[in-house]
């Protein structure tokens, strides 16, 4: 997953479509698709593909929602904006809608790099044996951590080198599988089999592959750096999501193939793959360059959620202005100490699959907020009439069923962090001094 990032403000539209494709692409391919098929596998079995593609054409239904929007309120920030637009006409109730969806918007970001941190402690672990034991995982975690705050308190000069090279090994890597998959199958043949101990949880399997394509927002949030975004955007979004979709079913197919029933006991599954077809040096090419693949989202999250808090208390006063301050370079330390400072508790206690599922809960609390908020709009006389999409009112009513159908999926563990961190946000929201003019 990929969030999106503070460097793009701006008003010059500059991105042509081909890069905007480019730009989708890097965005919404992440650690999932290399740790989670064996997951998928368990929980669906063959139907694991099938859960790909569906997760995938369900969030470009609801991504349609983000670029409808976009087209008609020119302005970054995504979700919160949108609601903030959308409800703050209702009064107090609709500030605090605005309020919540940008506290979660923070959140999810937060939860983001524990994630990706967790999953490249999981892969260097792959490589490195010693890394599996708890006390050096917790040790390399923290080292990571105290990196990651430096470079966002000194400034992220070299964040564009990292997300350079971090977004063409990934896709070389699945590129690589995917064709050595062909190859074992023009070898071998193509035989697939139902792992014996599959759980047969479609549902779950369906809401745990939206965290492989959560990442799609920032192309709506990155609507005016686009040339023409009314006709580029919904258009972009098409082919991004079919690209994307192409490739994680052709990915999850290859797993399956190539690694059969000892895929599910596969930690992980695309380098053990890769090393079935090519031998032990392919795994070991295959994880390093899914370490440097899954440290370059992690630090472009880093540096992109601080941002959107300090965002928060300094543009639309939605928090407390210690939120946005910032040191000597320009970088908000308070925001940075305590995104990375929670992101460092999550990673040390939490498994990635935990956080995986909290993700794309807090992203459906999101998706849910940016729908009601196109209802509100969509006719609004004050805004561009933007993009009109046939059947939209019908798409988005079965995108908000579809959502809520897969939220029943969600442990009460999710649902009580959700609360508290909702609870949480309403103190602060409740205390801020400054809001109420005091």
């Amino acid at each position: 997953m990929r969030k999106p990032s503070g460097r793009h403000r701006g008003t010059n539209k500059t991105l042509s479509f081909a890069s905007v494709i480019l730009l989708g692409i890097n965005g919404i391919i992440g650690s999932g698709i290399f740790l989670l098929p064996g997951t998928l596998y368990q929980e669906a079995g063959l139907g694991s593909v099938s859960a790909i593609v569906l997760a995938g054409l369900s969030t470009t239904l609801i991504a349609l929602s983000y670029a409808m929007l976009a087209s008609k309120i020119d302005d970054d920030g995504g979700a919160w904006v949108y609601s903030n637009r959308a409800f703050g006409a209702f009064g107090a109730f609709g500030a605090f809608v605005g309020f919540q969806t940008g506290w979660f918007g923070w959140f999810l970001g937060v939860i983001t790099i524990a994630a990706e941190l967790a999953a490249f402690l999981t892969a260097l672990g792959g490589l490195i044996p010693v890394v599996k034991q708890r006390g050096v995982y917790i040790s390399v975690a923290l080292v990571i951590i105290a990196a990651l705050i430096a470079i966002n308190l000194i400034g992220p000069n070299i964040l564009t080198f990292i997300d350079n090279i971090s977004s063409a090994l990934k896709i070389i890597i699945l590129i690589a599988v995917i064709a050595a998959g062909g190859y074992f199958i023009s070898t071998h043949g193509l035989h697939v089999s139902q792992p014996q101990a599959v759980s047969s949880d479609f549902r779950t399997a369906f809401s745990t592959a939206f965290y492989m394509f959560t990442g799609f927002s920032f192309l709506p949030v990155a609507a005016n750096k686009m040339k023409n975004p009314e006709k580029t955007l919904p258009r972009a979004l098409m082919v991004v999501m079919l690209i994307v979709i192409a490739i994680y079913g052709m990915a999850q197919m290859t797993t399956i193939v190539i690694l059969s029933t000892n895929l599910t006991a596969e930690t992980l599954p695309v380098a053990a793959a890769f090393a079935t077809v090519v031998g032990s040096i392919g795994k070991t090419v295959a994880i390093l360059g899914m370490l440097i693949s899954i440290l370059g989202v992690a630090v472009a999250v880093s540096f992109d959620t601080p941002i959107e808090m300090a965002s928060l208390a300094t543009e639309k006063t939605l928090l407390p202005a210690v939120f946005g301050r910032t040191n000597k370079s320009g970088a908000p330390f308070v925001a940075i100490w305590l995104t990375i400072g929670i992101a460092a508790m999550l990673v040390v206690s939490g498994s990635y699959l935990f956080l995986v599922n909290l993700i794309v809960f807090s992203a459906f609390l999101q998706y849910i907020t940016t729908i009601l908020a196109w209802f509100k709009l969509r006719h609004d006389p004050t805004l561009p009439a933007g993009i009109h999409l046939p059947m939209a009112p019908l798409l988005m009513g079965f995108a908000l069923l579809l959502i809520g159908y897969l939220m029943t999926s969600a442990t009460w563990l999710t649902w009580l962090i959700a609360v508290i961190v909702a609870l949480i946000g309403s103190v602060i929201y409740a205390t801020d001094t400054r809001r109420r003019g005091e």
